[in-house]
């Protein structure tokens, strides 16, 4: 019964992919080991155990030329396997000869304890089903980037329905709480259109912000394809993009919407602002809201009464598989799912198929990583029905890139006036020093001391705290923010900083790029060191933001005297940038054209080798499931999560001490209290016994050195990856 379950379940997730057969096939073969002998004996005998009861149904798939299948099979306990790999006794090729053990009792004992060949078990399967589908689209020899997208969508299909109907027999209760509204994107239109005529519709700025809701309304009855749309801070565009995702969603009967978000603080707004518009009519099913920091049961309005933590509990079983209408997420959680090979990674992808996907501030995608993930990308607009929207302030120049992408890129550009809207929602006048005029913190500090707020971003934090201590003893108009803070901590000084903005009360903030994009603050005045592009655009964002100076707010872009930056992709584009100012002096900073010929330079840098040089593309097309996940790294190098001991974090080390463990819950909590250290920062702080380890072999530190309630982390060894 539960082979025949499963088998139907994949198969429905997987018709709308184009999959059904190979679905239907995997979940008919994906416990065949069952049906032997000892393992119907370990049923009456916990002392027999170690038995593989799934390669056997792997390898059958593999005999009838279902790649995808066999690899989804072999994998839905553990992970993807790679197909090949130095290990003899890893990779799904050593199937083949697996496969031809299987056929005889005696070998096939050496392989998995059976008695039985695998004929043997098939002839048991089919008395008590019939025959097997075969595979539409064989792939038995097939290995290409392609082939590896299909085959994590079959892997989706049938994991997400062994967990569904295994949930359905042992835990009936948790199967019930899954309830799925449908997307009703007709109504759900209606009230986004009524809450934007409600507000202002006077003068030129909502005017423009009228005409990019009619850009965007008119080009959602286009073919579902790949779109971008330009659009400035200020201009209305997630509630345009969302205005596009429901009005296409009901042209085209797409299934779902999915936000993609780079910054957890703007996928936080984002959901709230989806929340606000949505909970009353359809109530608080309908947005799911999905990042490493969420937790949604630590919001105070989930804690009132016991009926909320019912839909806490819906909540958190959506986000296991996206199985909500509208889904706001972070980039990370929605490429991991795309290059993932753990069952818990893969599980949502399937509902990604045939959904509006409007990805916001595309211009952090790590520069290495083009090639694979707008790859990716492509291949789910022409293979699994996705349109995809790629919306930002400064449009990156992907198609200098194109060579470097499989299928191209050649998006169409939703904004019918992206130069007029980025001239009408000029707020700022950005002037730059001269390169030879370099400044020290110490003069820095006192140049900034003598505005009332101000905001100056720099490249490290190393140059945040030393900024930030040359302001002198604080008073408390001076305030840090930076990666060597709990995301709690950051939380509080940022609400600290608004309170102080809007009441005109002193505010000097002294902080890395983590505030550039997504952080909802107004300075009258902004100094920004030296970087990328894209990354100085970004801060002058937070300059005059609601536009209520008389006069433009000044951004100035500095040059410190350590003009050390973060190394790596971010280093390459400041150099970059360096290069672009200096052979264009008089550019336009507030011009898209501008934009584009900066991001045109820098993704030209990817030529037609860039694809090999990815190593999540490379892995991908070798079927090397486990070194693409790995290669695929939104978040740069390998970091540890030490627990610090601010606000609750405290209660958490200490409760963690006492018991030795952590529920699932307060695990979660924890990421709220954590600073997040480089491989360096964390050896060298282990050493000197500032972060202690309680239970040795479980993964969870806590800082014992100095946690200054001003800039968090205090160790010399901040590493110049950090922010």
């Amino acid at each position: 019964m539960h082979l025949r379950n499963v088998a139907d379940l994949a198969k429905r997730f997987a018709t709308p992919l184009g999959l059904a057969a190979e679905a239907e096939m995997a979940g008919l073969l994906h416990d065949l080991g069952k049906y032997a002998a000892r393992f119907q004996a370990r049923l009456h005998d916990n002392s027999i155990h170690g038995i593989n009861h799934w390669s056997v149904g792997a390898a059958a798939a593999f005999e009838r030329r279902a790649l995808e299948a066999a690899f989804a099979i072999e994998g839905h306990h553990t992970g993807i396997p790679a197909l090949l790999e130095n290990d003899a006794e890893t990779g799904l090729e050593c199937l083949k000869e697996r496969l031809l053990k299987l056929r005889d009792p005696k070998l096939a004992a050496e392989v998995n304890g059976f008695s039985e060949a695998i004929d043997e078990l098939l002839r048991r399967y089919v008395a008590e089903n019939p025959g097997l589908p075969q595979s539409e689209t064989p792939t038995a020899s097939g290995k290409d980037f392609a082939t590896a997208l299909r085959t994590r969508m079959l892997f989706s299909c049938l994991v997400d329905a062994d967990f569904l109907d295994t949930e359905a027999h042992f835990d009936a209760a948790r199967a019930d709480l899954r309830s799925t509204p449908p997307l009703l994107p007709e109504r759900a239109l209606g009230i986004l259109l009524a809450s934007l005529a409600a507000r202002s519709q006077f003068g030129a700025i909502n005017q423009l912000r009228r005409q990019l809701l009619y850009d965007c309304l008119d080009a959602a009855t286009r073919t579902p394809g790949l779109f971008s749309m330009t659009a400035p801070t200020g201009s209305g565009k997630t509630l345009a993009g969302l205005a596009f995702a429901l009005a296409h969603a009901k042209a085209h009967g797409l299934r779902r919407i999915i936000v993609v978000i780079p910054f957890t603080s703007i996928t936080e707004q984002t959901a709230q602002v989806y929340r606000d518009l949505f909970d009353a009519a359809f109530g608080p099913h309908y947005v799911l809201e999905h990042h490493s920091a969420v937790a949604p049961y630590e919001r105070k309005e989930d804690i009132k009464q016991d009926a909320e933590e019912e839909r806490l509990r819906r909540a958190r079983l959506a986000a296991e598989n996206w199985d909500a209408p509208l889904v706001v997420t972070t980039s990370v959680r929605f490429f991991e799912a795309l290059f993932g090979h753990k069952p818990s990674q893969c599980r949502r992808l399937h509902n990604i198929a045939r959904s509006v996907v409007l990805f916001d501030e595309v211009q952090t995608l790590p520069l290495k990583l083009v090639p694979s993930l707008l790859s990716a990308v492509n291949l789910l607009v022409q293979d699994f029905g996705v349109t995809a929207v790629f919306g930002t302030a400064t449009q990156p120049a992907f198609a200098s890139a194109a060579q470097a992408i499989r299928g191209g890129w050649h998006p169409t550009e939703i904004s019918s006036q992206p130069g007029a809207m980025a001239d009408a929602f000029r707020r700022t006048r950005i002037t730059r020093r001269p390169d030879s005029q370099r400044v020290k913190w110490p003069d820095l500090a006192s140049e900034l001391a003598d505005f009332r707020q101000v905001l100056c971003v720099v490249n490290l934090k190393r140059h945040a705290r030393e900024l930030f201590q040359a302001l002198g003893p604080d008073s408390g108009d001076h305030l840090h923010l930076s990666a060597s803070m709990c995301p709690a901590h950051r939380q509080q000084k940022l609400a600290e900083a608004r309170r102080r903005l809007l009441a005109g009360d002193p505010c000097r903030l002294i902080s890395t790029q983590l505030i550039e994009a997504g952080v909802d603050v107004d300075f009258p005045c902004v100094y920004r060191a030296m970087g990328p592009l894209d990354s100085i655009i970004q801060t002058a964002g937070r300059c005059n933001r609601e536009g209520r100076l008389v006069e433009p707010g000044q951004v100035t872009i500095f040059r410190p005297e350590d003009d050390a930056k973060p190394r790596g992709v971010y280093a390459q584009a400041a150099a970059i940038t360096e290069a672009f100012l200096a052979e264009n002096p008089d550019a336009d900073l507030h011009r898209p054209e501008t934009y584009a010929a900066y991001f045109a330079r820098l993704y030209g840098t990817l030529g037609p080798q860039a694809a090999a040089d990815d190593p999540a593309f490379a892995a991908s097309e070798e079927l090397n499931f486990p070194a693409a996940a790995r290669a695929c790294r939104l978040v740069g190098e390998d970091t540890r999560s030490v627990v610090v001991r601010w606000g609750k974090g405290e209660r958490l080390v200490e409760l963690f001490r006492y018991q030795k463990h952590l529920s699932r819950d307060d695990w979660r909590r924890a990421q709220r209290f954590a600073v997040n250290f480089y491989e360096s920062e964390f050896i060298a702080s282990l050493a000197r016994g500032e972060i202690i380890q309680p239970v040795p072999g479980v993964d969870f530190y806590f800082w014992n050195g100095r946690y200054d309630e001003h800039i968090g982390v205090s160790t010399p060894d901040l590493n110049d990856f950090n922010q």
